[in-house]
């Protein structure tokens, strides 16, 4: 794997990906053999996302791509850093302040926090946020805790479970087809293990927390849509009878919907 070097671990996967795409659609094969194709490319993947985990991730909860809080952990970093470079620089000195008279005037103010606090907007959460809670500093405990021995062995156990899942549900639908629920539930029930223990991990990143809130969405999207629940249940007896309804099954919007529904619910989108 050391010929996968760092910067050409994304580039690798989205090849991947495509040439996944392309055996669906492009070569005409019965399932069977799309899944046979699946089945070597998800171990190509699983090679590049090891050396990803590897090099990227320091062995930590992976981080995917399309995260947007990625560069955003990078600045807290920095600015944390001057900031604890800027205030190394202060010492207290108890003679210089006098803590009952700092009390006193304190009290004397009838609301001094309001006035100084005014408030800051935190543009990244999209919310008002105090201004002391805006400070860069360090998050040194919270870190000790995603670095201690319990927290990584959860963090291990929930990353190997989500690599090695897609095989085994590849494998299951190679042995029982891809309209049996067997490899339909194997694959929930290990998403289920996974999240029970992923979401007991002690994270301290903004990445890490939108991490886990991006693979709950995408397992849920994929469990809709991934068959055979979605041709016995959903198409059937959600689209068919209640999109029927309000849009006419022979126009165009009804058939533009159902098409890009048909294309999200793709085979190689939902391993």
């Amino acid at each position: 794997m050391q010929f996968i070097q760092k910067q050409h671990i994304p580039k690798a996967l989205s090849f991947i990906q495509a040439v996944e795409f392309l055996a669906e659609y492009l070569g005409k094969s019965s399932e069977k053999r799309i899944y046979k194709y699946f089945l070597g490319l998800e171990i190509l993947k699983l090679i590049v996302k090891l050396r990803k985990w590897q090099l990227v991730d320091k062995c930590g909860l992976m981080i995917s791509e399309n995260n947007n809080y990625s560069e955003t952990d990078q600045q807290e970093d920095e600015a944390a850093l001057q900031f604890q470079e800027n205030l190394s620089a202060l010492e207290y000195n108890p003679q210089v302040v006098n803590e009952k008279s700092v009390k006193d005037e304190l009290k004397s103010i009838k609301d001094p926090i309001p006035k100084f606090n005014l408030g800051y907007y935190d543009v990244i959460q999209d919310k008002q946020a105090s201004l002391l809670t805006m400070l860069p500093i360090p998050n040194d405990v919270k870190q000790k805790d995603y670095d201690s021995k319990l927290n990584q062995i959860r963090i291990k156990i929930g990353e190997v479970l989500h690599l090695i899942r897609p095989l085994i549900y590849c494998t299951l639908i190679l042995k029982h087809g891809g309209d049996s629920y067997t490899p339909y539930i194997v694959s929930f029930l290990i998403d289920v293990l996974r999240f029970v223990i992923e979401f007991q991990i002690k994270i301290y990143r903004k990445s890490q927390k939108e991490e886990l809130k991006i693979r709950t969405k995408e397992a849920i999207i994929c469990y809709i849509l991934r068959n055979p629940f979605y041709s016995t249940i959903v198409k059937q007896m959600i689209l068919s009878n209640t999109l029927g309804k309000i849009l006419n099954p022979q126009g165009w919007i009804y058939r533009l919907v159902i098409a890009l529904i048909e294309l999200r619910s793709s085979k190689c989108l939902l391993l």
